[in-house]
């Protein structure tokens, strides 16, 4: 699918949606690269205290937040030794003192005992993850993660937590694949998953592209929140809103955006949105929301300025484009050049403003390579009855050339001088635009014309002359 956004990748923990034209920041790494104790997968070294089995702190959260009571499965599920807990307890107090080396110690004393049931062995196992996760080894964590599932009878919490983790442990290394894959383990053997795992396959969906699928996760997540009472997370909607965008389905796009501009009203929601509607040839609601950016100050680059002002002339407000073209113009937001000039001046005159529009015209034409722009100042001076600076600005669009119609320019030029009384130069005008036959019969019209009231003033003279005489 080529939707113009085709190579958009963005952070998944912080998602940004893609649109034409609009430039968002590459993906590096993904959300799940961030250092540790940014991703919220920080496995805990809480030992089993009087039986109360370990959990990963991003497990007991999420069962403790979303409120999970599961009811699981009962196994024959081996005790521990007291001196296993003794050696595990020492291990995991020098860990928390990051005296890595001592709990390294304590570990390897316990793994050099081979009667190790494997309820303790998991133990150990998800210790010796901590240890790693903390010193930044995540294949050291994934390796001890996976040894905990090899156990067998293992209670169904502890099963859970090395799954969920794993998870997202292979996440972070791009393994999405895996990721997905041990996701779906742990949904089988969870009762009442919660709306942070939903979120989380929805966020491995989008990273195999697999955006239809992600659809159902994301929206799960959403349901299942309000269902909670609990607040929804904008960066959900997001994740939605690229969904049925990679699936160019710009009218759910129009929904999503359209409950996001409600309830996080900002600049990326608003331009996003009226960017949807103009892709569904909504023109005009995308003019009013573009509308509403500039007015909130959202609009701070000189081309959205730009744009906006060609929308609104397309809306045939130009007095409103020429203002906003102006203010741009002088205050440096927009560029300064002969496109943005001519642009302004187009405004002012569809505003029906030839005075304002003269600055901005001349600008423009003193920008141009050619002479056209100075053929259109010609034109506006004439329009003000202007006859000098007219005739300045067609003498200018003759010499700097590239002139489409040069008989045009001559046309007006002698029109000019003859509104002048500068019969002798109004005659050279007419006569080299009667050269061109596209304009000769109106260049000889102006030729008898010139011709008459020459021989009116002769004679008004010599009338004159006599009188005196």
């Amino acid at each position: 699918m080529d939707s113009g956004v085709s190579g958009c990748q963005a952070p998944l923990a912080e998602l940004l949606v893609c649109t034409p034209n609009w430039i968002v920041a590459p993906l590096g790494t993904s959300a799940f690269h961030s250092k540790k104790r940014q991703t919220g997968i920080v496995p805990s070294a809480q030992l089993a205290l009087g039986g109360v089995l370990v959990v990963s702190q991003e497990a007991a959260a999420q069962r403790a937040a979303e409120g999970q009571q599961q009811e699981q499965e009962t196994r024959r599920t081996p005790a521990m030794r007291e001196i296993v807990y003794q050696r595990l307890a020492e291990a995991q107090a020098c860990a928390e003192m990051d005296d890595w080396g001592c709990a390294r110690d304590k570990l390897n004393q316990l793994t050099r005992m081979r009667d190790l049931n494997s309820y303790e062995l998991a133990q150990v196992y998800t210790l010796e993850a901590y240890m790693a996760f903390e010193n930044e080894d995540i294949d050291g964590a994934i390796s001890a993660y996976e040894k905990v599932l090899q156990q067998p009878d293992l209670p169904v919490s502890i099963e859970q937590n090395a799954m969920y983790t794993l998870a997202q442990l292979y996440a972070q290394q791009e393994r999405f694949q895996d990721s997905l894959a041990m996701l779906e383990r742990w949904f089988m053997i969870t009762e009442n998953p919660g709306v942070t795992a939903y979120v989380l396959k929805a966020q491995i969906h989008y990273a195999l592209q697999q955006y239809q699928q992600g659809i159902p996760a994301i929206e799960t997540a959403i349901d299942l929140a309000r269902q909670q009472g609990r607040e929804l997370e904008e960066n959900w909607f997001q994740l939605l809103n690229v969904f049925y965008f990679e699936l160019e389905n710009y009218q759910k796009c129009i929904e999503v955006l359209t409950f996001m501009v409600n309830n996080w009203p900002k600049r990326d929601w608003v331009i996003q949105l009226a960017s949807m509607y103009g892709q569904e040839g909504q023109e005009d609601r995308m003019t009013a929301l573009f509308e509403v950016a500039y007015e909130a100050g959202w609009l701070t680059r000189g081309q959205e300025l730009v744009n906006l002002a060609q929308m609104l002339l397309q809306a045939e407000a130009p007095y409103k484009a020429a203002l906003i073209l102006q203010k741009g113009l002088e205050d440096g937001t927009i560029e300064k050049t002969e496109a943005n000039w001519r642009l302004l001046s187009q405004a002012w005159q569809l505003a029906r403003d030839d005075e304002k529009a003269l600055p901005a015209l001349t600008q423009a034409a003193s920008l141009s390579n050619d002479g056209e722009l100075d053929m259109m100042l010609a034109q506006s001076h004439a329009n003000l009855a202007q006859w000098e600076e007219c005739a300045e600005a067609a003498r200018n669009a003759l010499r700097r050339g590239g002139l489409s119609r040069p008989d045009r320019a001559n046309l007006l030029l002698g029109n000019c001088l003859a509104e002048m009384k500068d019969y002798s130069g109004a005659r050279t005008a007419f006569e080299a635009a009667a050269r061109d036959e596209r304009s000769r019969s109106t260049a000889e019209q102006w030729l008898r014309y010139i011709r008459e009231e020459q021989d009116r003033e002769r004679q008004l003279r010599e009338a004159q002359a006599q009188v005196r005489g």
